[in-house]
């Protein structure tokens, strides 16, 4: 634990991170707004729906491109963008808002989705950066050097994975806290107290990665290169045919075709292609058919909803201890750890059909939460470190998107099985695609070390004190 004091005595981090829990708690109000507006109104449950619809798919539709734009632009003016945007909505749902769910709630789902889209991966390309304190320099997978250099990337590693399970903790207890504090707040102020606390926090976190990005902002104006080139450019300057010397700039390529290199990347690095497979095999053929059927499956069995609620819940504990454990994972093997401990999952889905015993269903929610975040924040690292620095917003963005946009076509899976299948079966078949999934993209050794770089011996460095810098 002791890296993770180390990191809150990082200033300018520590206000990273103030940031991420007052906006993911401002996050919680926008739904407990709509649902209690609606159940006030008496609003069918189809327009509840297609309110949450169109935050997502509004989501959906654009983070490969929002990974694009934080590449080509500065994500940290991008990230205070998107706060201040989240502001505005909600003041404006504050202020004109009738308590109906009508074309103005609309328009706020799809602007807080928008930016959730350039928040989320813009984060995750943040942090590392405000902890150098300078321009980054990753490069596109490990480089031979001296001993020292080794050394200091695998302590950079170290560093920067502990920073990622932080956050990531930080998300998944803000995911706990939120719901409740909105609920008490909609409940008891209305919905438009709601709303405006729900705006000073967006507010909060727009100051907040502003104060922690100054550094990187200003390395920008002062004409400190910021990003490398884009590979998905052409070069600046090109020599015209026939002519000795420089020629025109080539034209900026298409945000499309910048957006589609982060999909490219991912496929060719061939661990990440591995592991991208495995987790939209995981979601769309396992994960979204057992939270289909896992309701059912309790219900049928003579158990009550606060059973399923409970279950959920010691899930997201898991989470948030599973993110700080996937925070120290690391080595040449640290693939191999995330994996087994993903395949904690699979002992969860299979859980309720072993069991009804309360501990043990308690226990086993806990193991998978705690496999599944450790397993989400050792890839994320592996994906920084092995990606070239000047796409690391669109390969965010795009590892984003293969989990979001397989997810409700895993549970459209799940409530067209249930029709010929009964809940059991799911979740026995779920089970077992996870666990024998997982253990067969063991067999690849740059999966076991989440690396394209082959294997070496090398001695773990030394972690150093974190300082302001």
């Amino acid at each position: 634990m002791g890296i993770y004091f180390r990191l809150f005595r990082h200033r300018r981090f520590a206000g990273l991170c103030s940031g991420q829990i007052v906006s993911l708690i401002g996050d919680a109000f926008f739904p407990i707004i709509v649902v209690v507006a609606a159940a006030k109104a008496g609003t069918p449950a189809e327009t509840i729906g297609a309110v949450f619809a169109a935050r997502f798919v509004a989501l959906g539709g654009v983070v490969l491109f929002s990974g694009a734009l934080l590449d080509r632009f500065d994500p940290v003016r991008a990230a205070v963008v998107a706060d201040s945007t989240r502001v505005v909505a909600l003041a404006v749902l504050a202020i004109a808002w009738d308590g109906r769910l009508d074309a103005v709630v609309v328009a706020v789902a799809v602007l807080v989705g928008l930016c959730e889209a350039v928040s989320e991966p813009a984060l995750l390309v943040i942090a590392p950066r405000v902890l150098d304190g300078r321009s980054p320099t990753a490069a596109a997978g490990p480089t031979a050097g001296p001993a020292p250099a080794e050394d200091a990337k695998d302590a950079e590693d170290a560093e920067v994975t502990a920073a990622y399970g932080l956050l990531e903790g930080l998300r998944n207890v803000s995911g706990m806290v939120g719901p409740t504090l909105a609920a008490a707040v909609v409940a008891g102020l209305g919905s438009s107290a709601g709303a405006v606390l729900a705006a000073v926090t967006f507010g909060l976190s727009a100051v907040a990665t502003r104060w922690a990005g100054a550094h990187l902002v200003a390395g920008s104006r002062s004409g400190a290169p910021a990003q490398k080139p884009d590979p998905a450019r052409a070069e600046p300057e090109t020599s015209r045919p026939g002519s000795d010397g420089p020629g025109e700039p080539e034209p900026e390529p298409s945000l499309l075709h910048s957006a589609l290199q982060g999909l490219i990347v991912l496929w060719r690095i061939p661990w990440l292609r591995s592991v991208q497979l495995l987790a939209v095999i995981h979601v769309v053929f396992a994960v979204g058919p057992w939270m289909v059927a896992l309701p059912v499956f309790l219900v049928e069995g003579g158990h009550s909803a606060t059973l399923y609620g409970f279950v959920l819940g010691a899930f997201a504990i898991g989470n948030a201890v599973g993110a700080l454990v996937g925070g120290r994972i690391g080595g040449p093997r640290r693939g191999l750890y995330a994996l087994a401990l993903l395949a904690l999952y699979g002992l969860t889905v299979l859980a309720p059909v072993a069991s009804g015993s309360l501990v043990l269903l308690t226990v086993a929610f806990v193991a998978g939460g705690i496999g599944q975040q450790a397993f989400d924040v050792a890839k994320m690292t592996g994906l920084r470190r092995d990606v070239p620095e000047e796409l690391h917003g669109r390969a965010f963005s795009a590892d984003f998107f293969f989990s979001f946009a397989s997810l409700p076509l895993g549970q459209l899976l799940g409530a067209a099985l249930l029709r010929f299948a009964d809940p059991r079966t799911i979740m026995l078949w779920g089970g077992a695609l996870v666990l024998v999934s997982t253990a067969a993209v063991t067999l690849r050794p740059d999966v076991r070390r989440f690396s394209s770089a082959p294997a070496a011996a090398s001695v773990p460095a030394a972690q150093t004190p974190l300082v302001e810098r």
